[in-house]
């Protein structure tokens, strides 16, 4: 009893903390943005991410549509390359002891979280120039969540050039 208690207590701790956690943007200030027109994106990257290929080719296709309605378009010669990544891991939440006058039993809901991250890599000078990442808990409409959490990280980018 006192190790549910305790366990539930952990991760309701745990899942505070990475709740608080918002979009995380850093980016080289010293870079001025406006040079960039074309981008494509890192195949070895995509083939790395450990996401069903659907969910794969939505998040390129929503990037895409982020990055077009902003001006830049795909090419085989990049200015720059977007590397997408995530780290995602199962997640457990525990809730305490469900009381009924016939029985007792801790109520458990499992979904997936973690992050999802981008980054900008110059082409020419092959570092990155843009990073960002967006905490992802991923229960109910998945796609809904990558399109909210994509949205929300290329809102600012390009960033305007530091005055």
């Amino acid at each position: 009893m006192k190790f549910i208690v305790r366990t539930a207590l952990v991760i309701s701790f745990l899942f505070l903390v990475n709740s608080c956690a918002s979009t995380k943007i850093k980016y080289d200030h010293s870079i001025d943005f406006s040079q960039y027109k074309t981008y494509a994106y890192y195949r070895k990257g995509l083939e790395k991410l450990k996401l069903p290929a659907k969910k794969k080719r939505f998040i390129v296709h929503t990037i895409s549509k982020i990055l077009l309605d902003k001006g830049f378009s795909r090419s085989s010669h990049p200015d720059f390359v977007v590397n997408i990544f995530t780290d995602l891991h199962d997640r457990v939440d525990v809730y305490p002891h469900y009381y009924s006058p016939f029985y007792s039993r801790a109520y458990i809901e499992k979904s997936k979280e973690g992050t999802l991250f981008i980054d900008i890599v110059d082409l020419k000078s092959k570092k990155v120039v843009w990073s960002g990442s967006e905490y992802l808990n991923l229960t109910g409409n998945d796609y809904k969540q990558f399109r909210q959490a994509l949205y929300t990280l290329l809102k600012n980018f390009p960033p305007e050039k530091d005055k």
